[in-house]
């Protein structure tokens, strides 16, 4: 048996040709990932779930229950870059509903509730205008920021062109 690697960090085992009729196959194994990626950890002397650590040190989580995020690679070999990047790379992106709701469930409710913090730099983006209610309830869940509204066809018709 031989070692090779392939794609991804994945370790390939080849064996030798054993017959004519057989060709050579391989075996594809899944590199070695980090205990505590695949499962929830709990604290022994709490009892409860753990928040994961990478998602505080990389994410931002205001007060309406958006995330925010840096740029990728805004800080690798900046010279090589052009000005366009230089400069849009250093704002913060929001990420999309479905990236919020998987960033929520890795966290604990200690980090689910609006934090207030003194000459806070985000203290203008915890709050989203034009928009009736937050996105996210007191009690930790997100909500439907418009009410779903039923209407008759020839109402709808009437009043709006989408169709």
């Amino acid at each position: 048996m031989q070692l090779a690697y392939g794609w991804r960090r994945t370790i390939l085992l080849v064996a030798p040709l054993q017959d004519a009729s057989c060709s050579r196959y391989q075996q594809r194994f899944i590199a070695r990932i980090p205990h505590w990626e695949y499962h929830i950890r709990f604290d022994p002397k709490e009892g409860r779930k753990r928040p994961a650590q990478d998602v505080l040190d990389r994410f931002k989580r205001l007060n309406n229950g958006m995330w925010i995020r840096a740029h990728p690679g805004r800080t690798k070999l900046r010279y090589t870059k052009d000005e366009v990047f230089q400069k849009t790379s250093m704002y913060y992106e929001t990420c999309t509903k479905e990236q919020c709701w998987m960033l929520d469930r890795m966290m604990t409710p200690f980090w689910l509730r609006p934090k207030y913090y003194i000459n806070d730099p985000f203290e203008a983006y915890h709050v989203r205008h034009g928009i009736r209610s937050p996105r996210v309830g007191p009690d930790g869940k997100l909500l439907r920021e418009r009410p779903k509204i039923l209407l008759e066809d020839s109402v709808a018709d009437r009043y709006f062109n989408d169709r």
